[in-house]
């Protein structure tokens, strides 16, 4: 599998974001809508913007230093974390769509939060840019639009050098649950494949095996082996709301087929939401927060380095001559 070059600005970014070993080891707070309904399930409009901004600020406070990296959304998380000083020396990714649809679900077509850009996410210090969108390889109308916007997302990244973590996620297309579960590999890798054709850097993705089939414990492994092959770039495990023995079995399964790390949300810190104590929440954070957070890494140290797939472009005396600006 040839390398996967990446500029110096990148490259940068990337350590930032990940251990000394090169492994991403990412904790994913740019919940809106479902942090909402887990802190209030029978009333998620009545949480206000204050305490949407605390519970992200308390959570960033007590973890950060746990992990390579935090994923925060733009609204509620990014900056007050960075002005509350709150990450310390941890790397910061940022999301670019918009992910709040006044608890409607999010419709097919991604759509970027209005007045928020790659340049701003540049600007405010970010290590890295995270896309989220749905796909199926079998849709070809929802593939080719999403296709050119992750391709613009793509380009406006490489101008403004910074990476690119893009999150394809698997919709249904009006088939029998069976038919869906035993397509699902071969959607994961399809659409991971073609996202690391669209200037993407490092893909955000679901465990390549339908939730009723994880048992087979050969095809997840295989699962995952042939995901690894299929790409030349690194690949992390999201957690998708499962619970945290799940994740730790998958992030377990997924490194030693090829995976690079993970980035995890609620499967850490679900149950923190349901303290209404502040101090209750932060003695939780202390413990079970960190101790989760420090034995996924342990897990993850076992993974691909990304340092084996992504490499910095050749640098001579004189690159600074002809390293490009932005537009």
């Amino acid at each position: 599998m040839t390398a996967h070059r990446v500029s110096v600005g990148k490259t940068r970014a990337l350590q930032r974001a990940t251990t000394r070993s090169g492994h991403f080891t990412i904790l994913a707070l740019d919940h809106q809508d479902a942090l909402r309904r887990a802190m209030q399930p029978n009333a998620p409009e009545s949480v206000t913007p204050a305490q949407m901004v605390a519970l992200k600020q308390q959570i960033v406070g007590a973890l950060a230093a746990e992990c390579s990296g935090v994923l925060l959304d733009p609204i509620y998380g990014a900056a007050q974390a960075i002005a509350a000083g709150g990450l310390g020396a941890t790397g910061l990714l940022v999301e670019l769509e918009k992910a709040d649809y006044q608890l409607r679900p999010m419709p097919l077509h991604v759509e970027l939060l209005p007045q928020w850009s790659v340049a701003r996410i540049k600007r405010a210090g970010a290590d890295g840019v995270k896309l989220f969108y749905y796909d199926n390889p079998d849709s070809p109308a929802l593939a080719a639009a999403q296709d050119a916007t992750v391709r613009r997302v793509g380009e406006q990244c490489a101008n403004h050098d910074i990476p690119f973590y893009a999150e394809p996620i698997l919709c249904e297309i009006g088939e029998p649950p069976a038919q869906y579960a035993g397509q699902f590999t071969h959607r994961v890798i399809e659409s991971a494949r073609r996202a690391a054709t669209l200037s993407t850097d490092v893909l955000k993705l679901e465990f390549p095996v339908h939730p009723s089939l994880q048992s087979d414990v050969g095809r997840c492994r295989e699962a995952c082996a042939h995901l690894t092959e299929s790409l030349d770039q690194p690949w992390v495990l999201l957690s998708a709301g499962v619970s945290f023995e799940t994740f730790c079995t998958q992030v377990e399964i997924a490194c030693a087929g090829g995976a690079s790390g993970y980035i995890v949300g609620r499967a850490v810190w679900g149950e923190v939401v349901r303290l209404t104590d502040a101090a209750e929440r932060q003695r939780w954070l202390d413990t079970t927060g960190r101790e989760r957070l420090q034995r996924l890494a342990d897990i993850a140290a076992s993974g691909r380095p990304w340092t084996d797939v992504i490499q910095c472009e050749p640098v001579t005396p004189q690159w600074y001559a002809t390293y490009p600006e932005a537009d």
